[in-house]
């Protein structure tokens, strides 16, 4: 429900011949937002001559998509706020066994890195929020005899902060820095065998997302993992009720603009063969509830 695909694919080839000839990161960023723009613009159209169930469900996702801004992205929002609705996010997380699952998506590719190279593979998880996911990972990897080094990263200083205390008071190896996901300049290309952002590509527009998947293939030696909520509506029953058990209007407030902003799986294809420039993309559902896209870096396939 609500990703397209049928009606996507149509166009897919043509969008990235029409938008992929880029020459610079801001240009990158500029025709990955018209290309998008366009593919949204242009699906009732294709739809017109569909089933009437196909119809109605472009014609509904027209509707509820919006740009309104979630209160994790307002700059001057109350901090305090700001990681309130984190830990918000991180009980749900818990309830719904999310880190879990996204260890076993990423297991697979860390133990592939382990056998190739025989020897500590790197990751670096940016937009961490709490912090939870990538302790987790470190933990898990630990009790399954895998040599990972974690380091997670934000934009926002206070959630660092928060995350260098739980990484303290749990012994835990974690590393956190402030990092700006879409300026990677100062980190060294390859230093790290697999980039990962979990749950925070739909706070982005398609080109800033582009912009950081293009900037994490040049430290990344492995891949890009970007694991997200799949468009659904299934997800409008869950979220809502998470937020009214733990009594928590914030957390309700952003996670209905969340659901409303998650990108179809079609739409992260695109967006990930564009910053690529390669289709050694791979985008496909973790069910239940959940969007993979894998963008592999070139010299690594």
């Amino acid at each position: 429900m609500l990703q397209h695909r049928v009606v996507d694919q149509q166009v897919l080839l043509q969008w990235l011949e029409r938008y992929g000839h880029w020459n610079n990161i801001s240009e990158l960023e500029q025709l990955t937002n018209q290309a998008v723009a366009q593919l949204r613009r242009t699906r009732s159209q294709r739809a017109a001559n569909s089933s009437w169930v196909r119809r109605l469900q472009v014609g509904l996702d027209a509707l509820l998509l919006t740009d309104q801004l979630e209160y994790l992205d307002m700059p001057d929002f109350d901090p305090e706020r700001r990681v309130g609705i984190i830990e918000g996010l991180h009980r749900f997380n818990r309830w719904v066994f999310a880190y879990q699952r996204f260890y076993r998506i990423l297991k697979p590719l860390i133990q592939r890195r382990i056998l190739e190279q025989g020897r500590t593979v790197r990751v670096l998880e940016l937009a961490s929020g709490s912090g939870a996911f990538a302790l987790m990972l470190a933990q898990q990897a630990i009790q399954d005899g895998l040599d990972v080094e974690v380091t997670g990263s934000d934009y926002f200083p206070e959630h660092v902060e928060a995350c260098r205390l739980k990484s303290s008071a749990t012994g835990n190896t974690v590393q956190f820095q402030v990092l700006n996901a879409f300026d990677l300049s100062e980190v060294t290309e390859d230093a790290y065998d697999l980039v990962v952002v979990t749950q925070s590509i739909h706070h982005f527009s398609p080109g800033k997302v582009a912009m950081m998947i293009h900037q994490s293939l040049r430290v990344a030696s492995m891949a890009f993992v970007g694991i997200d909520g799949q468009r659904s509506l299934g997800l409008y029953a869950v979220v809502p009720t998470a937020g009214v058990l733990m009594r928590a209007p914030d957390f309700i407030h952003d996670g209905v603009i969340t659901l409303r902003k998650f990108y179809t799986e079609t739409e992260l294809e695109l967006i990930g063969r564009l910053a690529a420039r390669t289709d050694h993309v791979n985008v496909r559902t973790a069910w239940p509830g959940y969007s993979v896209l894998t963008v592999s870096a070139s010299r690594a396939c």
